[in-house]
């Protein structure tokens, strides 16, 4: 799922994005993920633990995001 796709299912102003994890890949750090719970703001409860992964394409500087659960 995209960027753009996630934030309109979890808008950031009904849902808390709370980073847990972080890491890189690649010899360059071209490869960022990063793990979040999402909480609303609502209950307080969390209603997804999502996975954002950032590929940056070292040839053409092509950057792509992805979201998966």
């Amino acid at each position: 799922m995209t960027e753009e796709q996630f934030e309109r299912d979890y808008p950031r102003d009904q849902y808390n994005y709370v980073r847990t994890n972080f890491r890189t890949k690649g010899s360059h750090g071209q490869t960022e993920i990063e793990s979040f719970d999402i909480v609303s703001k609502a209950t307080g409860e969390t209603v997804l633990q999502a996975t954002r992964t950032e590929h940056t394409n070292l040839r053409g500087l092509d950057t792509t995001v992805n979201w998966d659960w």
